[in-house]
């Protein structure tokens, strides 16, 4: 698994993958196709739209990364003008191989989500079925949507807010995330580039270029009437929904170039009146969510100012459209101590003591086993439902803290950013836990808990009809309801067959190879109950390091 890299190597040159001492530059294959012998990783990278070669991409061969060690690369080079590459006298080992050219999708070979299939050199217990000296590598123009932005006079709307989301079915949950933002310029254009292929979603908002005057707090119980100018827009999903739930998904394919026109709609502004502790005016947070992510609001803010011995200051909220919205009380901090959902149809004068706290999480880490912990050792509250993440970093003495944490159900993950933890041992005080898992309420919570380094490495082979499977979709389910989704691990396997899981969670596996499988809602169990049978148990003691498989998993068609 290769995150997509950018930049480009001034030179083609071979490089040692133990010392990275540059030799003499390599050719490609000859005009007749023939290769020396040795290891020799060689192909054609193609476009994936039209099949025409890509001239002048730049390809790269990095080593697979070990235990707590990134990629080193070990070879680079350029395609020639019919599309060939070729990496002659390579070492045996494993190695990715990266594709990148401008106005392309960067991707390894044979990428799906997080997943690529590396190139395996020298003996291998399997015997391999993809040809490393013949390789074909389909290299995606980047997609584009564009459009304007207008309102429903036909007038354009400038700096209207465009914001992109895709379907992300690596995640397993069918879940969608925010992919990219865009603001439209001065006459309501937008464009949103440097698209992969895939499933996207898109939603704008913004505020009326000619609303302009404040309504005063109280005004209408004033008798003041309302402007026909007080109006918002309300936030509109493609291809014309104000609910996300209606919202249209816009496929993308390799090199698509989408004119996607988007139409905002005035409305009555909804008015929104509450009483807040004097001295502490516009202390709100007015939010939406949206597909999970949580997307912030600036209203139009007034305030009515009382008598300098009055305890409560009138606070109004104005160029809101009709929704569902969560309103958050802020404290001195400037951190959220309560929060309340409210649906906007009309005015409101709302109490805020009814808010629902938020909680305060707390904590001491400890290395299992004693000794010191990591350097930038961070925490994460990861959510069973939706996207939005706290996280908090752990202090040279083990403490930790989290704030204005929503009540529900989170699973406790560690990492140094550059490899996970294990939590081994977890106890909370103001909640509950099950597993991994911990059961959030408003109570302010106390957790203890202990972590070791994930040092698991399981090996093994994907096997299909008697043969070495490579390109497979591979998933560890684990065999405890409560492990979090953390724990749940996907890979691909590579051109021999092989597979190696890094830094895998102590438990109990099933290991499933399932062909062409990343579509699968693999998280949910009545999408994966029917490969449970033909999966591979495997069980992942705590300290273990190699783990090498005896049988091989064998692949089931989706």
């Amino acid at each position: 698994m290769t995150p997509l890299r950018a930049g480009r190597i001034a030179s083609f040159a071979l490089l040692s993958c133990a010392a990275l001492d540059a030799q003499a530059p390599q050719p490609a294959a000859n005009s007749a196709g023939s290769l020396p012998a040795g290891h020799t990783i060689a192909g054609t990278v193609l476009n994936a739209k039209s099949g025409q070669p890509v001239h002048d991409a730049e390809v790269t061969l990095t080593r697979t990364p070990s235990l707590n060690q990134g990629r080193v690369l070990a070879a680079s080079g350029f395609t020639d003008d019919q599309g060939h590459f070729a990496f002659l006298n390579m070492p045996s080992g494993k190695f990715e191989l990266h594709v990148g050219h401008r106005g392309y999708i960067g991707a390894d070979y044979d990428q799906h989500e997080t997943g690529s299939t590396a190139i395996v050199t020298g003996e291998s217990p399997e015997t391999a079925t993809l040809d490393i000296a013949h390789l074909q590598f389909l290299l995606a123009p980047q997609g584009v949507l564009y459009g304007t932005v207008t309102e429903d006079s036909g007038d354009p709307v400038p700096g209207a807010q465009i914001s992109l989301y895709r379907q992300e079915p690596s995640r397993g949950t069918g879940g969608v995330v925010r992919a990219s933002m865009a603001n439209a310029d001065e006459r309501g254009n937008y464009e949103i580039a440097n698209l992969a292929p895939g499933s996207y979603f898109l939603s704008v908002s913004g505020s009326p270029w000619y609303v302009t005057q404040l309504q005063p707090a109280g005004g209408k119980a004033a008798g003041q009437p309302r402007s026909p100018l007080d109006v918002a827009y309300s936030v509109t999903f493609y291809p014309d929904a104000t609910d996300a739930a209606f919202a249209a998904p816009i496929a993308v394919a390799a090199g698509d170039r989408i004119p996607v026109n988007l139409t905002l709609h005035p409305v009555p502004s909804v008015h929104i009146s509450m009483q807040v502790p004097n001295g502490q005016p516009g202390v709100q947070q007015l939010s939406r969510s949206v597909f999970g992510s949580t997307d912030f609001i600036q209203p139009r803010v007034s305030f009515m100012t009382p008598e300098s011995s009055a305890p409560m200051t009138t606070v109004e909220i104005s160029g809101i459209a009709p929704g569902q919205y969560e309103i958050a009380l802020l404290g001195q901090n400037g951190e959220a101590s309560r929060e309340t959902a409210v649906n906007l149809a009309s005015d409101q004068n709302l109490d805020l003591s009814a808010a629902t706290p938020l909680a305060s999480v707390s904590g001491k880490l400890a290395a299992a086993g004693g000794g010191k912990l990591p350097q930038s050792l961070f925490l994460v509250l990861s959510p069973q439902e939706g996207e939005t993440r706290d996280t908090s970093r752990v202090a040279a003495d083990g403490g930790f803290d989290f704030r204005s944490v929503h009540p529900g159900a989170y699973e406790l993950v560690a990492s140094t950013g550059e490899y996970p933890m294990t939590v081994t041992q977890l106890a909370a005080s103001g909640a509950s836990v099950a597993g991994r898992l911990i059961k959030i309420g408003s109570d302010p919570v106390t957790l203890t808990a202990n972590v070791a380094e994930t040092t698991a490495i399981v090996h093994g082979f994907a096997r299909s009809n008697g043969k070495s499977a490579p390109g497979v979709f591979l998933l560890l389910v684990p065999s405890n309801p409560n492990a979090g989704r953390e724990a749940w691990r996907t890979n691909q396997s590579d051109s021999d067959g092989s597979f190696d899981f890094p830094q895998v969670m102590p438990g109990q596996y099933t290991l499933l190879a399932i062909q062409d499988g990343w579509t699968l809602d693999w998280s949910h169990p009545e999408s994966i109950a029917k490969y449970l049978a033909g999966g591979l148990k495997v069980a992942v003691p705590a300290h273990a390091g190699d783990i090498p498989l005896k049988d091989a998993v064998e692949v089931q068609p989706k």
